[in-house]
């Protein structure tokens, strides 16, 4: 067993198919960092009026993509999987973030300020957790199409994905094992009776007589 840094360079040299998605997958998610950044800035000073240093490493961020794009590139290679959709894409994006956590909440004294409840201070605390959170949420509901359905129905969706967010904050904090895990909550998530299905995410076998 040996660690090798890659060089992004190098990297492309071996991968160049990939280069033009890695740099637009980079910058999508550095853009997102730097806002969440920027968000949990000014929760700090509306919560307990201080000013915190919120650092967003460019170096490691880079890193985890390649981590995150050599793991995809073996499922392509290797596996039937040829195309991977936008959640599995994400949960390996997030497996490795949360490896080598690329945001660094500077001002640490923060998380002992009892101006903040405990779950804000969860949250600052495990700041790339919850970066994670958001990017997985994003990947798996926004822009996805929702049904029409009487309000009761969609105000109890609501709170049911208020309380999985908890849920998957405390999974990427004690539980995650595995990309593979994270994308089957992921996956698991999406049947609600709330949502349309998802034609990107649930497509239909190409052979019909393929059993499940």
């Amino acid at each position: 067993m040996h660690i090798v840094f890659k060089k992004i360079d190098e990297w492309f040299e071996k991968e160049p198919d990939l280069k033009q998605k890695f740099q637009d997958t980079y910058k999508i998610i550095l853009l997102a960092a730097n806002k969440y950044a920027v968000h949990m800035r000014k929760v700090a000073q509306e919560k307990a009026n201080m000013s915190i240093e919120i650092q967003v490493s460019e170096q490691l961020l880079r890193q985890s993509l390649i981590d995150a794009f050599d793991d995809l590139l073996r499922l392509t290679n290797y596996h039937p999987t040829k195309e991977p959709n936008p959640i599995k894409e994400m949960s390996y994006i997030v497996y490795w973030l949360m490896r080598r956590k690329p945001i660094w909440l500077v001002s640490e004294d923060l998380v002992l300020n009892d101006k903040l409840s405990d779950m804000a201070r969860t949250r600052f605390l495990f700041i790339n957790e919850e970066f994670g959170v958001k990017l997985l949420i994003n990947a798996a509901f926004i822009g996805k199409k929702e049904k029409s359905v009487c309000g009761h129905i969609h105000d109890e969706a609501e709170r049911q994905l208020k309380y999985y967010k908890r849920f998957l904050l405390y999974f990427l904090v004690y539980r995650m094992e595995s990309a593979k895990s994270l994308e089957a909550m992921m996956l698991g998530c999406t049947i609600h009776p709330i949502w349309e299905v998802d034609p990107v995410i649930w497509s239909e076998p190409k052979d019909p007589e393929q059993e499940f």
